[in-house]
């Protein structure tokens, strides 16, 4: 009975022995990661690697790499068909397009109905509609060339020696015209009537031709270049003829 309580003590230090010099191991903690989804699946086993090792600084953690683009569905569908184009929309009878109000004026008229068309055919459906082709109109260049007016010379006096000033020999843009083919003038220049042609020009829808929007005489005395001569700008209310000797004027 001795010799049983000497042995016990024994083997209760030989036990606490092993158990110091055998420390516990370190558990990673438990991660569930879905299995629909590859992106995410990887994404996930690679966050758990992660944690293992901030949890257990002597493991290594194993990453792997985890795709970009992944498709749809990991097992393609024996059903699946492919998609078909969207059909154009049907008329109904009770879909009513918008009424279009277009300026006349080419080609502006044109790509306003063009859009009007294109806007109803998208809201209502129904037949494609047909497009004209508006392309913008070309100006005609007119080249006038007038005689000179005679010389009036009146009582030998050098000093009253007066010689008229040559007509234009300049040439110009053809602009106006009717509402459905109305031509513009470029940037910079008005269109006006030309005043040694009769008619009304473009106030009637007649031609007309494009100056430079630039004031000459007046005050000032603003010469014309080479080739030009200014005549009274009708826009404005002076007139030359009823008293308005320093009209400004255009130069033509």
């Amino acid at each position: 009975m001795k010799s049983i309580l000497y042995i016990l003590p024994l083997v209760a230090g030989l036990v606490l022995g092993l158990a110091i010099e055998e420390p516990e191991k370190c558990q990673c903690p438990l991660v569930k990661c879905p299995a629909d989804d590859a992106v995410k699946l990887c994404q996930c086993l690679n966050s758990r690697e992660t944690l293992c090792h901030k949890h257990c600084p002597d493991y290594v953690p194993l990453y792997i790499p985890c795709p970009t683009n992944p498709p749809t569905s990991l097992i393609p569908s024996a059903t699946s068909k492919p998609s078909k184009p969207t059909p154009p929309p049907k008329p109904t009878g009770s879909c009513v397009c918008e009424t279009v109000y277009c300026l006349q004026v080419w080609p502006q008229s044109c790509t306003c109905a063009n859009a009007g068309k294109k806007a109803c055919f998208e809201k209502c459906g129904g037949p494609k509609p047909e497009y004209q082709v508006c392309d913008a109109l070309k100006p005609r260049l007119l080249t006038t060339t007038r005689p000179s007016l005679p010389t009036k010379t009146h009582k030998p006096r050098p000093s009253t020696t007066k010689t008229g000033a040559p007509f234009p020999t300049a040439s110009h843009l053809i602009c106006g015209g009717g509402r459905g083919n109305y031509m513009t003038c470029p940037e910079g220049q008005t269109c006006i009537k030309d005043p040694f042609k009769p008619g009304c020009g473009p106030e009637c829808d007649g031609t007309g031709i494009c100056v430079k929007d630039k004031m000459c005489g007046g005050f000032a005395g603003f010469a014309c270049p080479e080739g030009q001569t200014c005549v009274d700008d009708a826009r404005d209310d002076c007139d030359p003829l009823k008293g308005g000797a320093d009209c400004g004027g255009l130069c033509i």
